[in-house]
């Protein structure tokens, strides 16, 4: 009995690490939603489970390998899937994508709710995003990793309040808004089967960058049951999420005077629908909740970047943290450039660049080759042992 918790507390863990990453800032403004979900209707609700379903399988073939052949970073998991050293350097280049649009599109948010909200001056908000996250990678990053789990629930905690608060005002009402979407009355959202299955192949893929988070903690995954259990937990909760999201902001589309699809005049949604419902108190606990999920997307980054980058100035185990600090100021601020772009042209643009360029690097080796390489034929041809292969 005290084996199968534990098998269940190690694949809720490792499932959260998951959801951490996911329920970032992207998810948190609304941008990601609208842009890949949303605009397909009810087809977009469909596709965000099938995408997760794809990303799951992909995370199970990844964790599983990484237990196995005890590959527990990106770059060693790359190397031994492909067993191609040099093919680490296109997931550094994928890395840095990854870096520039999720962290200019979640400073990009940061910036514009500080200064909508209190009259922030934009670069003074991120501003001080890089100095606290250079300061924490600096000096207190395990603290801030150890936390990740409970920024999350923190999250979807506010989230699912806002979403209770709005759907109890009235004012949001999903069968009028699927009603006005069969009818043609929504021009930005045209239900398209295709698109929106193409729309998450290409959300799974820029997604797929967690695989080098959860290679990282496979090492505490006893057999394959628990490896199939996490992405199972995983599946179930990142589904959940972002078809409730969706839904939630096809509702939105009958808020009367808001154009909940207008992300050039809204580009941070959640922030737009609680202006628009007249939620003041509860828009200043949004903004300081995307303030901290920003905060630990930063470290989360940043502190993979020190990790495999901080050999070019130091010694592994030499401490630096100035250097640290520095080359992670220096990150930051590379990617509030970035950021003047918009969160809409990072998320749209950005993540689809990053998605088609995953596809081969991410989804391809890891439904293929690291689904190959763990299975019970190819382990005993090749006399490799491994425990809890069932």
């Amino acid at each position: 009995m005290n084996k199968k918790q534990s098998a269940v507390s190690i694949a809720i863990g490792v499932a959260c690490v998951w959801m951490g990453t996911h329920f970032g800032p992207g998810v948190a403004s609304g941008t990601q939603i609208l842009v890949y979900w949303v605009k397909y209707g009810l087809f977009g609700a469909f596709s965000a489970v099938l995408a997760m379903a794809l990303l799951g399988y992909c995370i199970y073939c990844s964790a599983e390998f990484s237990r196995i052949y005890k590959t527990y970073n990106y770059a060693d998991w790359t190397r031994e899937v492909w067993g191609i050293k040099w093919i680490v350097y296109l997931l550094d280049f994928s890395f840095i994508i990854v870096m520039m649009t999720a962290l200019g599109g979640s400073l990009n948010a940061i910036g514009t709710l500080l200064n909508n909200e209190f009259g922030l001056n934009y670069w003074i908000g991120i501003g001080l995003v890089v100095i606290v996250a250079a300061l924490l990678c600096a000096y207190g990053a395990k603290l801030v990793t150890r936390a990740s789990s409970y920024l999350m629930y923190l999250v979807i905690v506010v989230l699912a309040v806002i979403i209770i608060l709005a759907m109890s005002s009235g004012q949001l009402r999903l069968g009028q808004a699927l009603n006005n979407i069969s009818a043609g009355a929504v021009p930005s959202i045209t239900p398209s089967f295709l698109g929106a299955i193409w729309s998450g192949i290409i959300y799974a893929s820029f997604q797929a960058n967690v695989i080098g988070n959860i290679s990282s903690v496979a090492e505490q995954l006893p057999d394959r049951r628990t490896s199939r259990l996490a992405a199972v937990i995983g599946v179930c909760g990142n589904a959940a999420m972002l078809v409730v999201l969706t839904l939630f902001f096809l509702a939105a589309t009958t808020i009367p005077g808001y154009d909940v699809m207008d992300t050039a005049t809204n580009p941070l949604p959640f922030y737009g629908v609680l202006s628009a419902l007249g939620f003041g108190s509860v828009k200043i606990v949004y903004v300081l909740t995307v303030f901290v999920a920003v905060l630990s997307t930063a470290v989360g980054f940043c502190f993979g970047a020190i990790a495999r980058y901080s050999k070019l100035y130091r010694k592994p185990e030499e401490p630096a943290p100035l250097k640290d600090a520095l080359l992670v100021a220096a990150l930051l601020l590379l990617c509030a450039f970035a950021s003047k772009l918009g969160i809409v042209a990072l998320v749209s643009t950005g993540y689809t660049v990053l998605g088609y360029l995953n596809l081969p690097l991410l989804i391809f080796p890891a439904i293929v080759l690291a689904n190959r390489k763990i299975r019970k034929k190819y382990l005993n041809e090749h006399h490799i042992k491994a425990s809890g292969i069932d």
